[in-house]
């Protein structure tokens, strides 16, 4: 990398700041697998100073000084111009909020999340209900710091996760895309009520479950001499700021082997995403996600249009069945792929079928701006929560546990996030749609376990372009179109008929 001094200046200024956020995603990492409950207190405490430190770093005279440096020297559309720009975005969001209000955000998320897995166990939304309103009232003030003229507060914390994107976009999206799912959920649930699946929930113990999905991750590519699989409460992905060390984890269940396989390729392809960046420009933004949506697409794209395709399974099936003879060896692969894409409304999110996720999305959006703006109470997001359930599924939660507290986003502070999933499954089907185009026998390939191909389509058209594009324009130049729902729409209608007709 050969740069002016100027931009040479600020990019060890941002690495400097890079490297000390990836402390915090290590302390965050540890929080979710490892520390004890009783280190709780401590770590908010540590995380909060971190996190003061690394605000100040952000505001700090010889930061801003070398940012303005870098602008007096780089014009054009070039990689240094658009990293500069991609830091003065990111600089204008830091300096907006006080440091005071940045350190108090984090004790409290920090405090929040332990208590949300306890009150997650004991099924007592009354347990996390105040560290709720605390989250609400610091990200309000959060809002109001960082808005412009004109823009709402939902969209000035959406910002943080999709740049440039708007919840009226989602909204409009989400209008396209409601009654076509509603109209499959009505045409495929009922055949697959009738579909065989007694299989999927036999015992498979977890060590081998372990075992398989660990050699799944390495076919697809994910390289474990720069990451770690580790178990958590709620499946993740957390690149700690460098291509060199991206971790994921899972939950096992014994009764069921499809959602730990299934949660462990779409956290693999979060981490194929990270391991993708430039590592010659590491700890910078060019080799840092440009937006959720984009980062969701790429993990749904290889847990859907890839991990539950006949061809993926015409070449994995018969290893699972060696692996687990008894559970499978009086099921045949048809019977196997069908089962493992059952359209059924469920409870849980993070289980749900392809079709009825969405939905399940675009309930927590519509929620999370109703407590944002301070429409819908706290003390009501159960009963609301459980009402929404059964208008959109026709599910009604019998606890909190598998309703309104069983995501992880609020206790983390994280308004504004649950769109970028809706918005990485719009991307995901545009930009499979491109990719069969440019690979024409990638049906073959996967049936030979053969991702290189798709893999190194992904890295040069996504991956490795970070945040130098846009998510809009990288939408455009991948698939030659802006953010749209046709692509989506007819994958879901052309993979479910050819499955169930």
């Amino acid at each position: 990398m050969s740069e002016q001094p100027a931009v040479t200046t600020l990019v060890d200024e941002i690495r400097r700041i890079s490297y000390l956020e990836s402390a915090l995603d290590l302390l965050g990492w540890d929080q979710e697998t490892a520390m004890p409950r009783g280190g709780a207190k401590t770590r908010a405490r540590a995380r909060g100073e971190l996190t003061e430190i690394v605000h100040s770093a952000w505001q700090a005279p010889s930061f801003s000084d070398a940012l303005r440096a870098a602008e007096d020297v780089v014009d054009g559309d070039g990689r240094s111009a658009r990293l500069v720009r991609e830091v003065r975005r990111r600089y204008d969001r830091r300096v907006r909020v006080p440091s005071s209000l940045a350190e108090e955000t984090a004790i409290a998320t920090s405090e929040a999340q332990t208590a949300w897995i306890e009150a997650r166990s004991k099924n007592a939304f009354s347990q996390f209900a105040p560290h709720l309103e605390r989250l609400l009232k610091l990200r309000r003030r959060t809002a109001e710091a960082l808005r412009y003229e004109g823009e709402s507060l939902y969209d000035a914390l959406m910002d943080k996760y999709e740049p440039y994107g708007r919840a009226a976009k989602v909204r409009e999206l989400g209008e396209q895309v409601k009654p076509t799912l509603i109209e499959l959920v009505g045409k495929y649930a009922p055949i697959c009520r009738e579909v065989r699946r007694d299989f999927l929930s036999r015992p498979f113990p977890v060590e081998q479950q372990q075992a398989f999905g660990e050699q799944v991750l390495r076919d697809l590519g994910y390289d474990l001499e720069r990451g770690l699989i580790a178990v958590s409460a709620h499946p993740f992905c957390s690149g700690i700021s460098s291509p060199s060390d991206v971790r994921v984890t899972t939950r096992y269940t014994e009764n069921d082997v499809k959602s730990a396989l299934s949660g462990l390729i779409h956290e693999c392809g979060h981490a194929l995403y990270e391991q993708g960046f430039d590592p010659e420009w590491e700890g910078t933004p060019v080799a840092q996600a440009i937006s959720m949506g984009i980062h969701e697409s790429q993990s749904r794209l290889w847990e859907n249009q890839i991990g539950t395709s006949p061809e993926f399974w015409s070449h994995y099936f018969p290893k699972l069945v060696d692996q687990f003879p008894d559970q499978l060896g009086d099921v045949e692969l048809d019977e196997f792929v069908r089962a493992f894409n059952i359209v059924e409304p469920s409870l849980i999110r993070v289980e749900a079928d392809e079709v009825t996720y969405n939905l399940h999305v675009l309930l927590r959006f519509e929620l999370e701006q109703d407590l944002l703006e301070e429409r819908l109470p706290v003390a009501d997001l159960p009963t609301v929560w459980n009402q929404k359930m059964e208008e959109y599924l026709g599910l009604r939660p019998d606890s909190d546990a598998t309703g309104c507290l069983q995501d992880i986003h609020w206790s983390m502070g994280a308004f504004g996030y649950f769109p970028t999933y809706f918005l990485g499954n719009v991307y995901s089907a545009q930009f499979y749609t491109a990719a069969r185009a440019a690979l024409p026998d990638l049906d073959q390939q996967i049936s030979r376990g053969e991702f290189q191909p798709l893999r190194n389509w992904l890295r040069t058209e996504i991956h490795e372009l970070g945040s130098v594009y846009s998510a809009t324009e990288i939408s455009e130049r991948v698939s030659g179109t802006d953010l749209h729902a046709d692509a989506l729409l007819t994958y879901l209608k052309s993979k479910f008929e050819t499955l169930y007709s």
